[in-house]
Order: C-alpha cells, then sequence, then structure tokens
C-alpha cells in the first residue's frame, strides 16, 4: 500500500522518524552549550562574557543555519561539511535525509580526539559566534514548539504591531528585548505610559505556560510547520486523521459526535497558517 505524500514525498513513515530523532538533536544542541558553558574560560578566554545572541532573532531561520556552517568552516575540513549542507539541503521537502545527516555529524565529532591547544588558539575567535548561532537556533526550535513559528517570524509580526507576538517571543527567550524592534517597541510604551502594554509584558515573567507544554501539542505544531514550510497549505480531514491520529498517534479520535476530530480541524487551520501563536 502506497503511503500518502502530504507535502514534497513526505509521508507519515518520515514524520515518525523525524519526530524521533527530534528530541535527539535538540539534546545535542543543548549539551554542546552546556559544554561551552562548563569550558568557556578555556574556550572562549577573554570572550567568555564578550557575546550575545538576541541580534540574531532578527534573521530568518535559513540565515542562521547558513551563517552557523560558515563558522563550522573553521573546526570542520570543507569538504565534509559540504556534504553535510547538501544533506541539510534537502531536508525541507525529504526530512527523510535528517537521521542519516545526525548519524555522520556524530560520527565526525565522536571520532575526533580534543581539540589542543594550538588548535583551540586558532579557532577560538569563531567560538563566541558559533555559541550564540546554536543558542539563538534552540530558542527558535523551541519557538516553533509553543507557537508554531520561528522567532523571526515572530519578531517580524511584532515589528507591524503585533504585541501577542512580542509578549510570544519574550516568553521564549527574554533576551528578545535586546532586538532593536523590540526595544523600540518597549521605549515607546515607556514614553507614553502605555499601562496595558507594559501590564502585560510584566506577565512575561512566567514564562511559557504548562498548557503550551504539553508534549503532543508541541509535536503536533512541530509536524504542521514542517510540513508548512514544505508547501502544504490545507491538509483534508481524512489526512488529518490518517496522519494525527492513525500514523503519528498524537491525537485521539472521539467515537461520540467527532468532537475531538473537529478540535483537530480547527487545530490544523491555526497552525498550518503562516507565523501562528494562537
Amino acid at each position: 500500500m502506497t503511503e500518502t505524500n502530504f507535502a514534497k514525498g513526505i509521508t507519515a513513515q518520515n514524520l515518525r522518524a523525524f519526530l524521533d530523532l527530534w528530541p535527539t538533536v535538540l539534546n545535542g544542541i543543548e549539551e554542546t552549550i552546556e559544554i561551552m558553558n562548563i569550558d568557556g574560560d578555556r574556550l572562549f578566554g577573554n570572550g567568555n562574557d564578550q557575546f550575545g545572541w538576541c541580534h540574531l532573532y532578527e534573521l530568518p531561520i535559513r540565515d542562521l543555519i547558513n551563517k552557523l556552517f560558515s563558522e563550522l568552516t573553521y573546526i570542520v575540513p570543507e569538504s565534509i561539511l559540504s556534504g553535510w549542507y547538501k544533506q541539510a539541503a534537502n531536508c525541507p521537502g525529504n526530512i527523510g535525509e535528517l537521521p542519516q545527516l545526525y548519524n555522520d555529524v556524530n560520527t565526525h565529532f565522536d571520532s575526533r580526539p580534543a581539540p589542543g591547544l594550538e588548535q583551540i588558539e586558532a579557532i577560538r575567535p569563531h567560538l563566541p559566534e558559533i555559541g550564540a548561532l546554536l543558542i539563538a537556533i534552540r530558542y527558535s526550535f523551541y519557538s516553533i514548539l509553543y507557537y508554531g513559528c520561528y522567532l523571526n517570524e515572530l519578531i517580524v509580526r511584532a515589528r507591524t504591531g503585533d504585541n501577542e507576538a512580542l509578549f510570544a517571543a519574550i516568553r521564549v527567550d527574554p533576551t528578545v528585548v535586546g532586538c532593536p524592534s523590540v526595544i523600540d517597541r518597549i521605549s515607546k510604551a515607556r514614553r507614553l505610559q502605555d499601562q496595558g502594554f507594559l501590564n502585560e509584558l510584566r506577565k512575561t515573567e512566567s514564562g511559557v505556560s504548562n498548557k503550551r507544554k504539553q508534549i503532543n501539542f508541541q509535536m503536533m505544531r512541530l509536524v504542521f510547520k514542517v510540513l508548512t514550510d514544505a508547501g502544504a497549505v490545507r491538509l483534508s480531514d481524512d489526512q488529518l486523521h490518517e496522519l494525527f491520529i492513525e500514523g503519528l498517534q498524537l491525537y485521539t479520535a472521539n467515537e461520540k459526535g467527532g468532537g475531538a476530530e473537529k478540535a483537530l480541524r480547527k487545530h490544523a487551520d491555526i497552525y498550518m497558517t503562516q507565523n501562528a501563536t494562537t
């Protein structure tokens, strides 16, 4: 039986493999950042406290990944990096490439000896930018899980006056307030004594709500984002049932009146639109 193609050759099997890999990718980023924090003085030297990343949230995720690959040329041979880049370029429409790419990257770094002092000195100038990019990418990925879109997409909307998008971005990473466009909006509110805005801004200190941390809904937002980025516009009710209830088992059908399936339809209509936050 031929599997349903949901967008650019993406099947439920591809998506299952992608969701299985996703926590490992996030953990890998977290562990790398933790190593940088633990060994910060040795790796960064005087630059340990001299880099930020909030400015990177103004850039699309593709630009962040391109910048990361560019900086990695100082650590990984260009011939190897070029191969990884080609694999990554296939990922938006063929996420089946991702598990192999992740394995290739891990195999390369696991087989390398720990860098010596001379190597560290050579790459030291590039480590702050690599660290900043990894942090920005990490929180942009979390933004998908919580709000169904990247942080830069929230900030684009904030620039057009969407306060809810701005508050959502701050909940994901409070350093977002360092972005020039966000500073401008907060400064305007302070100048005009816009208490409604300022009160809502204070509420962002509590972070992302527990409701948005429910794992099945995070995975659903992630799948919707993958399909949207791959060109899918709208899934039919039958496709939603096949994918989320039967295939990925992220949603439970309700035999009485189809109430849950109606909610699934509403959920899809929200998160298969560009830059959703609801």
